[in-house]
C-alpha cells in the first residue's frame, strides 16, 4: 500500500464518520421534532376566544369565525418547528397569519418549550409590529359615550381590516356597547418630518399607552412607545406645553363607564374608583386657558403668565342647559385649538391652584368643552385642593395617614384603585391608571385586569349612571 493510499483512505474514514455524525445528530433532531409535534398535537391549533370577560346574562358567549382553516394552520404551523424561522417567508403571510403563529408558539411553549423559542417569537413579533406602523389605514373602534377609541379593560382596539373591525363592533353591541369603526390614517403624510404625526401620536395626549391588533380573531396587544415614542422624547425643540395623558385616560374611562348601560355586581363602587381616580388627576393637572389681556405680561419659557397689579385679565365662560356657568380649561394645545384655535383668546397656563382664584362667581369648570366635556363644580374645586394641600402637609411632616378598618365598598374601591378589582388597573399614583404589561407577558393573552367573569344585565330599564362630573349627553 503506497503512501497516498494511507493518507486516501485514512481521509476518507473520517469523511465518512463526519457524515455518520451528522446523520445521527439529524435524527436526533428530527425525534425531537417528531416528539414535540406529538405533544402539541395533544393541545391542538388554536382557535379565536372570547373578545374580553364580559358575559351577558341569558345570553351564549359569541366566538368570531376562524379565518383560517385546518389545512392552512397546519401548513404555515410546520414553520414553527424550524430551527430558525425565515424572516423572507413570514413577509408573505397575512396578519391574520402572522398573528396565528405567534398564538400557537405561545400556547405550545407553555406545555413543550421550542429550543429557539425567544429569536423566533421575536421575528414574528416584529412582523406584525411592522405592519401595524407602517400601515396606510387603520380601523379604530370609537365609542358613541365619549367620542374617543373605547377602552375596555385599559386598551383600545385597532383592526387591519374593516369588516374585523364590524364584526367586532356587534360582539360589543351585545354587551351594550355603541361603538362605530373609523378608518384612521397611521400618519399625516406631511413632508417634512418635523411635522409628521401619527395615530399613535395622537394616542399619547389620550393617555391610551396599549392597544389590542384584531380583538376578537387571532390578536396580541402591543405598546404605544414601541411604534412612536413620546413628544417629550422626540428630540430638538423642546415643548413645553401642558401634556396631561393621566387625566385624559382617567376621563375617557370614566365617561365610558358611567355613560354604559348596564348592571353588574359593585359597579357602583368601581364608578367611584374611576369618578376618584379622576378627580386626583384633575386636581394634579395643568391647563390651557384662553384669556384676554391689557396691560403688562411676562410669559415664561412653559406659557405660564405672570401678571402685575396694573394687568386687565378678561376669561371666557360657558354657560349649561340648566344656566350654570364654567369657565373653559383644556388639558392639552390639541383641545385648546378645537376651541380657540381661531380666535382673540390666548392660552396661558395655569395649575389646578390658579385657576381656583380664577373661578370667582362662576360655578365651576369644563375640562375640554368640545372633547371629554368634564364639569367640576366650584365646591368641589375647593374639596379636592384642600385634600391635597392637606396630604402634601402630611408627607412634608413625614406623617402616615391612620389605619383604619375599611367597609364592604371602601375595601371593593381600595381594590379597584389598586388594580385587584374590576377596574381598569390603577396606579396609586394620581391618574396613572393604566394596565399594566410585564415585558415578558404572552403577547396574544391579554392581561386584564380581572380575568374574573364579568356578568351584565341591561336593556331598557337600565339607564346610566349619574355623576356630578358627567354633563347630560
Amino acid at each position: 500500500m503506497g503512501l497516498f493510499d494511507f493518507f486516501g483512505g485514512k481521509k476518507k474514514k473520517a469523511e465518512e464518520e463526519a457524515l455518520l455524525q451528522e446523520q445521527l445528530e439529524n435524527d436526533k433532531k428530527l425525534e425531537m421534532i417528531r416528539e414535540l409535534k406529538e405533544k402539541h398535537e395533544t393541545i391542538g391549533w388554536p382557535s379565536p376566544t372570547r373578545i374580553n370577560p364580559v358575559r351577558v346574562a341569558g345570553q351564549e358567549d359569541e366566538i368570531l369565525e376562524d379565518p383560517l382553516t385546518d389545512e392552512r394552520k397546519a401548513e404555515i404551523g410546520e414553520m414553527l418547528y424550524e430551527d430558525e424561522i425565515s424572516t423572507e417567508a413570514i413577509r408573505f403571510l397575512s396578519i391574520q397569519e402572522l398573528l396565528f403563529l405567534l398564538t400557537a408558539q405561545e400556547r405550545f411553549q407553555k406545555e413543550a418549550p421550542f429550543q429557539n423559542f425567544e429569536v423566533n417569537h421575536r421575528k414574528i413579533y416584529n412582523e406584525i409590529l411592522g405592519r401595524v406602523r407602517d400601515a396606510k389605514m387603520l380601523y379604530v373602534l370609537y365609542d358613541f359615550a365619549t367620542g374617543y377609541p373605547f377602552l375596555d379593560h385599559g386598551y383600545i382596539n385597532i383592526y387591519s381590516s374593516q369588516e374585523y373591525a364590524e364584526q367586532a363592533v356587534k360582539v360589543f353591541e351585545k354587551q351594550y356597547r355603541r361603538l362605530v369603526v373609523r378608518p384612521c390614517k397611521s400618519d399625516n403624510e406631511a413632508e417634512s418630518a418635523k411635522d409628521r404625526r401619527s395615530f399613535f401620536d395622537y394616542l399619547y395626549y389620550l393617555g391610551v399607552e396599549h392597544f389590542i391588533v384584531d380583538n376578537g380573531y387571532y390578536r396580541a396587544h402591543f405598546k404605544r412607545g414601541e411604534i412612536v415614542a413620546a413628544p417629550g422624547d422626540w428630540g430638538g425643540a423642546t415643548d413645553n406645553s401642558p401634556k396631561n395623558p393621566a387625566l385624559v385616560f382617567a376621563m375617557l374611562d370614566f365617561l365610558g363607564e358611567v355613560r354604559w348601560p348596564v348592571k353588574y355586581d359593585k359597579r357602583m363602587e368601581v364608578l367611584a374608583a374611576k369618578e376618584l381616580r379622576m378627580a386626583k388627576a384633575a386636581q394634579a393637572a395643568t391647563y390651557i386657558i384662553p384669556m384676554q389681556h391689557e396691560g403688562p405680561v411676562e410669559i415664561t419659557n412653559d406659557g405660564r403668565y405672570k401678571f402685575t397689579k396694573d394687568t386687565k385679565i378678561r376669561f371666557p365662560e360657558i354657560k349649561s342647559k340648566n344656566e350654570k356657568h364654567f369657565l373653559p380649561v383644556f388639558t392639552d394645545g390639541l383641545e385648546f385649538t378645537k376651541m380657540f384655535g381661531k380666535t382673540d383668546f390666548k392660552g396661558a397656563v395655569f395649575t389646578f391652584s390658579d385657576i381656583l382664584k380664577f373661578v370667582g362667581e362662576k360655578d365651576g369648570i369644563i375640562i375640554n368643552a368640545q372633547g371629554e366635556k368634564i364639569m367640576i363644580p366650584r365646591e368641589r374645586m375647593m374639596m379636592l385642593e384642600a385634600a391635597a394641600m392637606q396630604a402634601q402637609a402630611a408627607s412634608a411632616a413625614g406623617k402616615k395617614p391612620a389605619k383604619k378598618k375599611l367597609s364592604e365598598t371602601e375595601a371593593a374601591i381600595q381594590s379597584a384603585m389598586s388594580g385587584k378589582g374590576i377596574a381598569a388597573k390603577a396606579s396609586e399614583e394620581a391618574g396613572q391608571g393604566m394596565v399594566e404589561l410585564d415585558d415578558d407577558a404572552p403577547m396574544t393573552e391579554l392581561p386584564m385586569d380581572n380575568q374574573e367573569e364579568l356578568e351584565l344585565t341591561g336593556g331598557e330599564n337600565v339607564g346610566s349612571a349619574s355623576s356630578e362630573f358627567a354633563p347630560e349627553e
